[in-house]
C-alpha cells in the first residue's frame, strides 16, 4: 500500500490489551510490523477492564487533545501504550455509563436491522464497548487526521466489534473500515455441538440454527458488520467457505495469520534452550507424579481453550488410550494438556513437598477443577484407563491454567513449555486458521494439525506433504477412523530415529518461516487500500453536497416583527509566511516575554498602544497593508523565527523543572486543578479585581515556566469588575463595560464537530447551563464557565456578568457555578486531578460535587466520599479579617442545597456543622470554614498571616492550643518577567547572565547585582522614571478637559513636576485598613516635604474602591481633593483606571513604593514585592511579606518593626504618620539627594542593591510554587493515591473507625498525671522533666491512644514559638486494664515554660493529630 506512509490505521479488537485467546496473538505478533509501515499513526483500542496487565497508562502530549475530546463526549478512556513489541499508542475504551442499552440498540436495529431482542449481556457489552471505540476513532481523526489532509483505516475483529463499524460507517463514511471474522459465530458454536458443518453446510439455515442455539443477536451483528463493511478479510480459505454460506458475503481477501519469526529463536538449529525446557517438563512430571519419568520419554502436548471436542482433546486421549495397552515396556509418552478450564486451586501435594501424591490414585489436574465430577478430561482418562498408575505407559498432565510463570507446577511461559515438546498435537475439529499448531511448528516441534484447520490446509499448499507437518485427515471421517488413524501416526513417531526427528524439526521451522508477517502483512495492505478505494468513492460521490452543505445555511422561516440579527465573527487572513502569528497572540506566554511583544508592536507602534497591547485585537485591527510589509520585511521574520521558535521549544518541554525535582504522580493528565474566582493575566483579560487575581495570574504562569500539572479553573465574566472614572467633583464612578470575547486571547472550547461544549447544573427548578472557555498560559490551560447563553434564562445569563457581584443570591449561584460546576468542567474534559486547590473560599462548594460525584459513580458511603475528597484537597487563606471571608445566610444555604442533604443522607445539623462558626450570631455558613474542615492541608499567605488565621479559625479545633491549629504558611510572591520593565531585564541579562530568570530563586545568582555599575543601574532607574512621567503627561493631557481644569492650570501643573525628583507611588484597593490618606494626615508638614526647594516630591496615586464601600469612596475623594490642593499642584497625582497596565508602569517607574495598612490587616501585600526587581525600594509598615523581608538595610520600616503578630495600640493611625512623615524627612528623602560629584546617589544606589539582592530570590513565585509543590501538592498527592489504592481500601477502614471513635473515645478515662523533676514551679537546667499519666482506656485498644507532653517556652500571650510535642511511651498494663504511658524530657534552655498534657485518639491513617477534633487535656 503506496499510501500508507499519509494514512492511519485504527484497530478494534475486544482482546487489544486483553489476552483472551486467538486474537491477542493475531495481533501481537503482527505489531512489528504494523507499527513499521503506519509508526505513531497506528491506534489499538481495546475495552477498559480494569485489569489490564500489558498496558502502561501515559501522560504524552499527543494525548491531550483526543483526551479532552473523547471526555467531552463522556466516553471514559485511558491512553498509553500496549506493553508488546512496537509498543503502539492503546487506547482502553469505558463504556459501562456511556450509553442507555435500549436506545442504542434500537439505533443499530433502525440503521442497520441488526436484531439485538435476545442477546444478554455477553452480547450487550461488546456492543457498548466496540460503539464507543467506534465514537474514539471518529473524535481523533476529526481532531488529528482530518486537519492533516489524510485518511484513515479502521479494522475491527470479529462480531465482538462490529457496532463500532456500523457507528464510524454512519458517522464518519470518509474512513475506510475492514472487517475481519476469524471464525463465525454460528460455526463455531455448531462445531462446538457436534455438527459436521462442512458436510451440511449447503442444508444449513443460518438463522434457524442461529435461533436454535440463542446466538440470534451475535450472529445478526457479524452478519450486518460483514455485509457493511468496505473490505471483509478472513483468515483461510476454509472459513471464507463458511463466511460466504453463513454471512452472506464472501471475503474479499483472505489474511492468513502470520507470526513475526524474528522473535522466535531457530531451536532446530540450536537445541540447548529446547533441551532445558524438556529438563524442566521432565522434572515438573516427576513432582506431580512422585516418581520419576523416563529421561527418554516422548513428550507430546496439546494446547487451546477448554472446548474438548472442537479442539479434538477427545480423539487425542481416544489415540493415547489405544497406545497405552500396545506400548512397549521400554517406550513412554508423557502427554500434556494445556488446556484452559475453570479451578479453584492446587491440588494438596503441589501446595506443600510435604504431602506426596497418593500412589494409589495419582491425579490426572494440577488443579481442583471447578466442576469436578463432570469434567470430560478426567472422565475420559478414567474411561480408557489412563490413570497415571506406574505400570501405564502413557502419563497425562491436564494443567487448567494459563501457562504465564505462575501456574503453580511448570511455572514456566506457554513458549518456554512447547519448546521443550517432542511433538504438538493439534486435531481440531473446527480451526479456521490454527494459532497454536503454526506457534508450535516456528518452535520446531514437530506439527500435527488437520485438513479442517487452515493452517493445515496452507501448510499443505505451500509445502505438500511435508514430514515437519503431519496432516490428519478429518474431513468426512468417522471417529473411530480418524482415532486409529492418529494412533498410526503416534506408533511410526515413536519408531523415529534421532536424526529422523531432527529433520522433522528442520522442516516444521521451515515452513513456520513461510508464515511470516513479513510476507502475510501484505494482505492487509492489500485489505486497507480495498478499504480506501471504497471510502473514497462514496467519499467523492457526496462531496459535492457536503461543500454545499459547509456553505450555506438554512433556517427556518418563522417570521417575526421585533428586529432579528444573526451574528458572525470575520477575522483577518494572514500572510502565509506569519500565520502562526495568531497561535502566538492565544498563548499568553508572549505577557512575560518582551521580545514576542515586539512581533506585534512592531507591526504599527501606535496603533499597539492605542488597543492595550492586545495582541489578537491587534492583528484583527491593524491594516492588511501592515501584514504584507511585515511579511517581506528581512529583520521582521528573523524575529519571528527567533521568537516562534523559542516559543516551540518552551512549549515542546514537558520536563519537570530541576528546582522542583520528580512530580512523583502528577501528570498533566492528573494534575493539580487550581480554583480562583478571579484571574489577573494581562490588561488586556479584565477579570479580575486585585491581588488574589494577580497572584492567581502568576501562580498559572509560574506553574507553566516550572513545568507543573496544572490547571485553572475560574468564572469568565462579561463585565469583569469594574471601569473606573473619577468625575467632577473628584468622586469615583464605576462604569461596566462589557467585554468583546472575539477580541481577547481565548477560544470556546468545542468538541470534534466544532459544537460548543457546555456543563449544566441542576439549581432550583432550573437547569443551568455554561460555555467552557480556555486561555493558553504558557503550558497551562485556564478553563472558565461562562452562563450568557441561549439556553439559560436572562436572569441566569447574567450569573457571571459581574465580579464580587454584591446581590446574595447572584453571588451564591457564581460560588456554585465555580466550584461544582468547575469540577464538571473537569469531567466534562477529561482531566481527573489528583489534587484540588481552594484558592480563598469561593470555590469550596466544590466539596459537595465531588462528594456526590463519589457516592453516585463509586458506590461510596457519605463519609467515605468525605474521607477522599479531604485527602485529595488543598487550601488557601487569603483574608485576614473575619469580615471579609465569605459566607451565605441559612436561608440561601437551605434553598440551593436541600437536595443535596436530602440525597447524601446528611442530617441538617451535621451539614451546618461544616461551615458553622460558634461566636457568629447571624449563623451564616462559613465558605471558609467548609474548605478548612475539608482540606488536607491548608496554608496561609504570609508567617504573620498564618498567626492570624489559626487565631481567627481557632474555633474550628476547639481544645487545641492555638499554636496548634493545622494551617501552615507559604508567603506570596510575584512572577518578576510580568512585571519588570523590559530595560531592566537587559540590565540583568547582562550582569546576571541571559538564564538569570532561571535560576530567580538562587541568592549567588543575585549576588551579581553588586556587579552592575552604579552609572549602568542609575540611569536605567532614569529611563524608566521618564517612562512613568512620559504616562503621567499623556493621561493628564487625555483627562484635563472633563474635569473643567483650563489649559494654563494644566500647564502650571506640568511646569512645577520635577523629572528629576523622587517619585513615590501608591497603588492599591481603596480599603480603610490600607490607610490611603494616612500621608494626608497632616497636610501642612506634606507640604512642606513635597514642596522643600531643593529636594522636591511626588506621590502617584492610584486605585479603586469597591463600588459598595462608601468608606473606600471618601478615601478616594480625599486624595482627588488632595490633588486639586493649589499647594500639590504638580505632586500629586491620582490615576484613574488603576488596572494591571497602570500597576505596570507604577511599579516600573516609581522611586519608593509606600504601604501602610493596619497592621495586622495586610494578608501579604504582594505590590511591594513587584517592585524590587526593577529597582524601586519599599517603604512600608511591617505586615505581610515586609515582617519576613526587611533586615534593615534594604527599606524603611514605618512603625515599629516586628517579627510576629502583636497587638496594635490604640492610636496605631496617628503614631505611624508621625513615622512616616519622620522616615520621609530624615531618611527616605537626603539618602535620595546625597549625591556624589558626578550627581549619583550611591548611597541609594547601594540601598536598591541590597534590596534587589536580598529580596527578589526570596519573595518571588517560583520559590512560592516550589514550596506549594514540595509542601501541599507532593503530599496531598501521596494521600490521594493511598486513599484510592484497593478500592478505596483505606478511606473504607479509615471512615468507619472515625465514625466509631467519638462514642468509643468517650469511654476513656485519665485517672491521674504525675509530674516529677519540679521543685515548687522550678527546675534546673539540664535536669530531667519526668510525667507519667495513667488511663482507663475504655473500648479503646493501647495502640489508638496517643498521650502528649506539650512544653515550650512562654510569654504573656502564650508560646514564644511553636512548643515541642513529645510522645509518651507505653509503660505498662495493669491487672484492671489500666494503661501507664510515660517520658522523661530535659530542660535545655533557662527561662519561662508552658506545659500541658493531652490525649488524643490516634490511628496511622490519619492525616493530622487534629482531624477527629477529639481530645483530652490533664
Amino acid at each position: 500500500m503506496k499510501e500508507a506512509k499519509g494514512h492511519y490505521l485504527f484497530e478494534v479488537s475486544w482482546e487489544i490489551c486483553n489476552k483472551v485467546g486467538g486474537i491477542y496473538t493475531v495481533i501481537t505478533s503482527k505489531l512489528p510490523e504494523a507499527t513499521k509501515a503506519f509508526g505513531e499513526r497506528y491506534f489499538a483500542l481495546g475495552p477498559d477492564l480494569k485489569t489490564n496487565p500489558d498496558f502502561e497508562e501515559t501522560d504524552e502530549a499527543c494525548w491531550n487533545d483526543v483526551r479532552e475530546g473523547v471526555a467531552i463526549k463522556e466516553i471514559p478512556c485511558r491512553f498509553g501504550r500496549w506493553k508488546v513489541p512496537g509498543r503502539p499508542k492503546a487506547i482502553l475504551v469505558g463504556f459501562g455509563k456511556k450509553y442507555n442499552q435500549d436506545q442504542l440498540l434500537f439505533q443499530i436495529w433502525e440503521d442497520y436491522g441488526v436484531d439485538s431482542v435476545a442477546g444478554g449481556w455477553d452480547y450487550v457489552e461488546p456492543v457498548m464497548f466496540s460503539y464507543a471505540a467506534g465514537e474514539v476513532i471518529e473524535t481523533i481523526y476529526n481532531i488529528v487526521v482530518r486537519p492533516q489532509g489524510r485518511h484513515a483505516v479502521a479494522q475491527f475483529h470479529e462480531w465482538m466489534s462490529g457496532a463500532g463499524l456500523l457507528g464510524l460507517k454512519k458517522r464518519v463514511p470518509e474512513i475506510g473500515t475492514v472487517f475481519t471474522t476469524h471464525a463465525t459465530m454460528l460455526g463455531r458454536t455448531l462445531a462446538s455441538s457436534g455438527m459436521d458443518i462442512y458436510t451440511a453446510m449447503e442444508n444449513i439455515s443460518p438463522q434457524r440454527e442461529a435461533s436454535a442455539h440463542n446466538i440470534t443477536a451475535k450472529c445478526s451483528m457479524e452478519t450486518a458488520a460483514a455485509r457493511e463493511a468496505d473490505c471483509f478479510t478472513t483468515v483461510s480459505e476454509i472459513t471464507a467457505t463458511e463466511a460466504k454460506s453463513f454471512l452472506g458475503r464472501a471475503p474479499d481477501l483472505i489474511t492468513p495469520n502470520g507470526l513475526d519469526m524474528e522473535y522466535i529463536p531457530d531451536l532446530a538449529a540450536d537445541r540447548a534452550e529446547a533441551l532445558k525446557s524438556r529438563e524442566k517438563l521432565l522434572a515438573a512430571a516427576a513432582r506431580f507424579l512422585g516418581r520419576e519419568v523416563p529421561a527418554d520419554a516422548t513428550i507430546m502436548m496439546i494446547s487451546g481453550r477448554g472446548e474438548f471436542h472442537n479442539k479434538g482433546v477427545d480423539l487425542f486421549l481416544e489415540a493415547l488410550g489405544r497406545l497405552n495397552g500396545e506400548m512397549q515396556p521400554d517406550q513412554t509418552i508423557l502427554a500434556y494438556l494445556f488446556v484452559l478450564s475453570g479451578y479453584t486451586d492446587l491440588i494438596p501435594s503441589l501446595k506443600s513437598d510435604k504431602v506426596p501424591p497418593d500412589p494409589t490414585n495419582p491425579p490426572i489436574s494440577t488443579h481442583r477443577l471447578q466442576n469436578e465430577a463432570f469434567d470430560p478430561i478426567l472422565q475420559t482418562c478414567e474411561r480408557l484407563g489412563l490413570r497415571n498408575l506406574p505400570q501405564n505407559r502413557v502419563q497425562v498432565v491436564f494443567i487448567p491454567a494459563y501457562l504465564n510463570g505462575y501456574d503453580g507446577l511448570l511455572n514456566i511461559p506457554y513458549y518456554e513449555a512447547l519448546a521443550g515438546c517432542d511433538l504438538g498435537v493439534f486435531p481440531s475439529y473446527y480451526e479456521p486458521w490454527g494459532y497454536t499448531p503454526l506457534e508450535s511448528a516456528a518452535y520446531a516441534v514437530p506439527t500435527l494439525t488437520t485438513d479442517q484447520a487452515g493452517f493445515g490446509l496452507w501448510a499443505q499448499k505451500v509445502a505438500g506433504d511435508c514430514n515437519g507437518i503431519i496432516l490428519l485427515r478429518r474431513r468426512g471421517q468417522p471417529p473411530e477412523v480418524i482415532t486409529e488413524n492418529m494412533r498410526g501416526i503416534f506408533q511410526d513417531f515413536l519408531g523415529r530415529n534421532p536424526d529422523e526427528l531432527q529433520c522433522m524439526r528442520v522442516n516444521a521451522r521451515t515452513v513456520a518461516g513461510r508464515a511470516n508477517w513479513k510476507d502475510f502483512f501484505q494482505s492487509y495492505r492489500k485489505a486497507y487500500s480495498h478499504a480506501l478505494s471504497a471510502s473514497k468513492e462514496r467519499t467523492e460521490k457526496f462531496a459535492g453536497e457536503e461543500l454545499k452543505a459547509e456553505l450555506k445555511y438554512t433556517f427556518a422561516g418563522a417570521v417575526s416583527v421585533s428586529p432579528h440579527f444573526r451574528t458572525f465573527t470575520a477575522v483577518a487572513n494572514l500572510p502565509p509566511q506569519i500565520e502562526r502569528l495568531r497561535e502566538l497572540a492565544h498563548n499568553l506566554w508572549w505577557a512575560w516575554n518582551p521580545l514576542a511583544r515586539e512581533l506585534f508592536s512592531a507591526l504599527d507602534p501606535k496603533l499597539w498602544a492605542g488597543i492595550g497591547n492586545n495582541p489578537v485585537r491587534m492583528l484583527e485591527t491593524v491594516s492588511r497593508k501592515r501584514l504584507l510589509e511585515a511579511s517581506e520585511n528581512a529583520s521582521y521574520l528573523n524575529l519571528y523565527r527567533q521568537i516562534l521558535d523559542q516559543f516551540d521549544r518552551y512549549m515542546g518541554d514537558r520536563n519537570p523543572s530541576p528546582l522542583i525535582g520528580p512530580i512523583n504522580g502528577l501528570k498533566w493528565p492528573q494534575p493539580v486543578a487550581y480554583f480562583s474566582t478571579e484571574y489577573g493575566l494581562h490588561d488586556c483579560l479584565p477579570i479580575y479585581s486585585g491581588g488574589l487575581g494577580t497572584l492567581s495570574g502568576d501562580h498559572l504562569k509560574t506553574a507553566s515556566d516550572l513545568n507543573i500539572p496544572l490547571v485553572g479553573i475560574g468564572l469568565l465574566y462579561k463585565s469583569g469588575f469594574f471601569k473606573q472614572t473619577i468625575d467632577r467633583n473628584g468622586r469615583q464612578i464605576a462604569e461596566y463595560a462589557e467585554n468583546d470575547f472575539s477580541s481577547m486571547p481565548l477560544e470556546i472550547v468545542r468538541d470534534d464537530r466544532g459544537n460548543a461544549v457546555q456543563i449544566s447544573l441542576d439549581l432550583p427548578g432550573r437547569t443551568l447551563f455554561a460555555n467552557i472557555w480556555e486561555i493558553h498560559v504558557g503550558r497551562v490551560s485556564l478553563y472558565l464557565l461562562d452562563t450568557d447563553t441561549s439556553r439559560n434564562t436572562p436572569q441566569d445569563r447574567r450569573i457571571t456578568e459581574r465580579l464580587y457581584c454584591a446581590e446574595p443570591r447572584t453571588r451564591i449561584e457564581q460560588e456554585i457555578l465555580l466550584g461544582m460546576g468547575g469540577v464538571r468542567l473537569l469531567k466534562k474534559l477529561g482531566i481527573r486531578p489528583h489534587v484540588y486547590h481552594i484558592n480563598e473560599g469561593h470555590s469550596a462548594f466544590m466539596l459537595f460535587e465531588r462528594i456526590g460525584s463519589l457516592m453516585k459513580e463509586e458506590g461510596l458511603s457519605l463519609d467515605e466520599a468525605a474521607e477522599i475528597v479531604r485527602g485529595s484537597t488543598v487550601f488557601t487563606t487569603h483574608t485576614p479579617v473575619e469580615a471579609g471571608n465569605e459566607r451565605f445566610s441559612r436561608e440561601l444555604m437551605e434553598y440551593y442545597f436541600s437536595n443535596f442533604v436530602k440525597w447524601t443522607g446528611i442530617s441538617w445539623s451535621q451539614f451546618w456543622e461544616l461551615g458553622r462558626k460558634e461566636s457568629d450570631e447571624g449563623k451564616s455558613f462559613f465558605m471558609t470554614i467548609l474548605a478548612l474542615k475539608m482540606s488536607h492541608k491548608s496554608n496561609a499567605v504570609s508567617r504573620v498571616h498564618g498567626q492570624v488565621s489559626r487565631r481567627m479559625w481557632r474555633e474550628v479545633w476547639k481544645g487545641f492550643d492555638e499554636s496548634d491549629i493545622p494551617i501552615g504558611h507559604i508567603t506570596n510572591g510575584a512572577h518578576v518577567l510580568s512585571y519588570i520593565a523590559p530595560r531592566m531585564k537587559t540590565l540583568l541579562d547582562i550582569y546576571l547572565g541571559l538564564d538569570w530568570d532561571r535560576h530567580i530563586t538562587d541568592p549567588e545568582r543575585w549576588a551579581r547585582i553588586q556587579d552592575i555599575p552604579d552609572t549602568a543601574l542609575w540611569r536605567t532607574r532614569y529611563e524608566l522614571k521618564q517612562k512613568l512621567i512620559d504616562f503621567l503627561r499623556e493621561d493628564l493631557s487625555r483627562n484635563w478637559g472633563k474635569y473643567g481644569y483650563s489649559k494654563t492650570w494644566q500647564e502650571e501643573l506640568f511646569a512645577r513636576f520635577n523629572p528629576a525628583g523622587l517619585i513615590i507611588g501608591f497603588a492599591r484597593r481603596f480599603a480603610p485598613y490600607k490607610r490611603a490618606n494616612m500621608i494626608l494626615s497632616d497636610l501642612d508638614r506634606l507640604d512642606r516635604i513635597l514642596n522643600h526647594p531643593t529636594r522636591p516630591v511626588h506621590i502617584v496615586f492610584a486605585g479603586k474602591a469597591h463600588p459598595n464601600d462608601e468608606m473606600g469612596k471618601d478615601l478616594l475623594k480625599k486624595v482627588t481633593d488632595a490633588c486639586r490642593d493649589d499647594r500639590f499642584r504638580g505632586k500629586i497625582f491620582f490615576v484613574e483606571g488603576y488596572d494591571i497596565r497602570i500597576a505596570r508602569h507604577l511599579v516600573q517607574g516609581v522611586d519608593v513604593w509606600l504601604n501602610n495598612p493596619r497592621r495586622p490587616l495586610e494578608a501579604s501585600g504582594t505590590s511591594g514585592e513587584k517592585v524590587v526587581a526593577n529597582g524601586v525600594l519599599n517603604l512600608s509598615v511591617s505586615d505581610g511579606w515586609w515582617v519576613e523581608g526587611y533586615d534593615g538595610t534594604n527599606g524603611w520600616t514605618i512603625g515599629p518593626v516586628v517579627k510576629g503578630l502583636r497587638e496594635e495600640t490604640g492610636n496605631a493611625d496617628e503614631e505611624d504618620a508621625q513615622s512616616l512623615y519622620a522616615l520621609l524627612e530624615n531618611s527616605v528623602i537626603p539618602l535620595f539627594y546625597d549625591r556624589e560629584m558626578s550627581g549619583i546617589p550611591d548611597k541609594w544606589i547601594a540601598t536598591i542593591k541590597r534590596s534587589m539582592q536580598t529580596l527578589v530570590p526570596r519573595f518571588n513565585t517560583d520559590r512560592m510554587l516550589i514550596e506549594y509543590f514540595r509542601d501541599l501538592y507532593l503530599p496531598t498527592s501521596r494521600r490521594e493515591h493511598q486513599l484510592h489504592e484497593n478500592s478505596y481500601r483505606m478511606a473504607r477502614e479509615l471512615a468507619d473507625w472515625k465514625r466509631k471513635i467519638p462514642m468509643r473515645f468517650s469511654s476513656l478515662r485519665l485517672i491521674e498525671v504525675i509530674i516529677e523533676g519540679i521543685h515548687g514551679d522550678t527546675i534546673l537546667v539540664e535536669q530531667p522533666f519526668d510525667v507519667s499519666v495513667r488511663i482507663d482506656p475504655g473500648k479503646l485498644e493501647p495502640e489508638e491512644i496517643l498521650a502528649e507532653l506539650v512544653i515550650g517556652r512562654k510569654d504573656g500571650s502564650g508560646f514564644v514559638e511553636p512548643p515541642e510535642y513529645i510522645p509518651l511511651v507505653p509503660a505498662g498494663r495493669d491487672a484492671d486494664g489500666v494503661l501507664t504511658f510515660s517520658v522523661s524530657h530535659t530542660i535545655r534552655h533557662s527561662g519561662a515554660y508552658a506545659y500541658g498534657i493531652r490525649v488524643l485518639p490516634f490511628h496511622s491513617h490519619l492525616a493530622t493529630k487534629q482531624e477527629t477534633g477529639l481530645i483530652y487535656w490533664g
